[in-house]
């Protein structure tokens, strides 16, 4: 080889390492280089990387591809087996039609998913199927379905599965019972949706329980529809005269921080508890970039008059905005790139108690951020989907809560915050 032909090759790699794409492969492979092109209509995935010291181009079909990290926006083309097999996975920048996202929904909530078949019905046998809507008596996880949902099903990842099984044979063996199949019809929605974030399937199951706007779990079918690719179609179901306290999440995560913003107002002034109102008002704007904006609201949340009758879930909620508050002041305005190299800890209040996060730092890039220590039981997917959030973006700015596990989202990003706040220089 000339040395003229050494040193092209040399510039390539260089240049090709800088700024460089992230190509995961299905057998759990990475390859930097870059994304030339991602054509979801023939499924393919077009790389350029240096392998062997030669720049080569390769046309994968995006079933080889697990994720792509493009500008730090890393996407999931094919799920790991472990997780549903949806063609309705989430996509950066997805714009969908109303109808092709209704056709989506039908084409995927009537299928079940690839791992449905494989899973082994698992309960106790001391359940009572009957599913007892007020159970009375001791709490108790091996009768109560409910109670087995929440300490046994939630937060264990490797039962997911299993719960979406387990709610499947409750509606078989209530078929004459409306009341139960109704409520197990809402659970596979809201199972397919803060487990899997498999909204197309998720929003199968809410139509098929005919979930509509005066509906609490309106505001995650509208959600679905968004993360599907349709924003307008998502406004179109929740706007109307009355909304929920999550609709101002939703707004915010939409980037319709304006009308986040007046639904706060709104419902602060109607409202004989503001507090919750105030503290996703301010989350909205932080996820905008609107600091000062949400810094007054998380004031708000602390000047807000307490009632004495629940002053410690009052308390939780001012608890939550202080962090919130400091999160911002300590690392939020700041730089990645201002962070020591090193591994971080640090901890946030989430639903049941306090959750650790480690971050590591290394060349001036966020490398990992783990959950070390945790008593969540609602936390569904935001102990993946946050860090995952957080790694892309480079730090906690624009990093949105999980849907349904909020408090845990919030902590997993305000105690990532407070760690990265140690290694400023």
């Amino acid at each position: 080889m000339t040395s003229l032909l050494r040193i092209g090759i040399a510039v390539l790699l260089l240049a090709h390492c800088v700024n460089a794409d992230t190509i995961e492969l299905m057998n759990g492979n990475k390859v930097e280089g870059k994304v030339i092109a991602n054509d979801a209509t023939a499924k393919t995935v077009t790389v350029e990387a240096m392998i062997g010291g030669q720049l080569i181009q390769r046309m994968l079909p995006q079933a080889q591809v697990h994720a792509l990290t493009v500008n730090g926006q890393r996407t999931v083309l094919t799920p790991k087996p472990g997780t549903p097999a949806s063609s309705a996975a989430p996509v950066a920048n997805a714009s969908r039609s109303p109808d092709e996202v209704k056709a989506l929904i039908a084409k995927e909530g009537s299928n079940p998913p690839g791992w449905m078949k494989s899973t082994k019905l698992n309960y106790p046998k001391t359940l009572d199927l009957t599913w007892a809507n007020a159970p009375k008596g001791q709490w108790n996880n091996q009768k109560n379905i409910g109670q087995f949902n929440w300490d046994i099903i939630n937060p264990n990842e490797n039962r997911w599965q299993e719960g979406i099984k387990f709610m499947e044979h409750v509606l078989s063996v209530n078929k004459d019972n409306a009341e139960i199949r109704l409520r197990a019809t809402k659970e596979i929605g809201g199972m397919y949706f803060r487990f899997f974030q498999d909204y197309a399937r998720a929003a199968w199951w809410w139509q098929q329980a005919g979930v509509t706007a005066d509906d609490p779990q309106s505001v995650f079918l509208a959600e679905c529809y968004w993360r599907l690719g349709s924003k307008q179609m998502a406004l179109d179901f929740i706007e109307g005269e009355s909304f929920y306290l999550n609709t101002i999440k939703l707004m915010g995560d939409m980037g319709e921080t304006d009308r986040a913003v007046e639904l706060t107002e709104a419902f602060a002034e109607d409202a004989d508890d503001p507090h919750g109102a105030y503290l996703l008002g301010g989350d909205a704007c932080r996820l905008a970039g609107r600091y000062d904006e949400a810094i007054a609201y998380y004031q708000e949340v602390l000047d807000a008059p307490v009632d004495p009758k629940n002053k410690n879930r009052f308390q939780r909620l001012i608890s939550r905005a202080q962090a919130s508050l400091e999160a911002i002041k300590l690392f939020e305005l700041l730089d990645i790139t201002k962070v020591a190299d090193g591994t971080y800890t640090s901890n946030a209040l989430g639903y049941e108690g306090d959750v650790q996060v480690a971050v590591k730092v290394k060349s001036k890039r966020i490398e990992f951020v783990k959950v070390t220590q945790h008593k969540e039981k609602q936390y569904y997917s935001s102990m993946r989907d946050v860090p995952e959030q957080i790694i892309a973006k480079q730090g906690v700015k624009g990093v949105d809560a999980t849907s349904r596990a909020t408090i845990t989202g919030v902590a997993i990003i305000n105690a990532t915050a407070k760690a990265l706040a140690q290694g400023v220089k």
